[in-house]
């Protein structure tokens, strides 16, 4: 397998760390019934971990200071593409993110190996995108939003 130049290991963590932002955020999802409360927030756990295994994986391999500086790079390209995050619905957020993936790999950007930490972290996430695509309208905005993240991100030099 060649060597990931930088600019391929930061889009490989991406998404991962974008979806990983939103997840861990406190009260981000609620479930429906409030009996499955304790469940909900195991299963949340669990995605959380899948995700941070997938943030880091891209750099796995590089030497603790060179991976520290990617890192940084990483957090910088999410506090841009985040920066109107907080005004907007978590679900919403998901389905953008869920519409961005699957551009990036239906085009074969990316790739997700069958059995890595982020195709299970999508596998988990599948349920909830189907619910929320229910909603009339919601897949379009959804694909409006991606595009406008895809933008930022490739003003960045990423993902071209």
């Amino acid at each position: 397998m060649p060597a990931l130049t930088d600019r391929q290991r930061i889009e490989l963590a991406i998404p991962a760390y974008l979806v990983y932002a939103i997840a861990s955020a406190p009260g981000a999802f609620v479930p429906a019934d409030p009996a499955l409360a304790a469940r909900a927030e195991a299963d949340i756990a669990g995605l959380c971990e899948k995700l941070r295994i997938a943030c880091l994986e891209p750099f796995a391999d590089l030497i603790p200071s060179k991976r520290q500086a990617l890192m940084r790079r990483l957090e910088r390209i999410k506090r841009l593409a985040t920066a109107d995050w907080h005004e907007r619905p978590a679900l919403s957020l998901m389905l953008m993110l869920w519409c961005f993936l699957k551009d990036l790999t239906d085009r074969e950007v990316l790739v997700l190996w069958e059995g890595s930490a982020m195709d299970h972290a999508t596998r988990m996430l599948l349920p909830m995108f189907e619910h929320g695509f229910r909603e009339r309208g919601s897949e379009a905005v959804a694909h409006e939003q991606a595009g406008v993240l895809l933008d930022g991100l490739r003003a960045e030099g990423l993902y071209r």
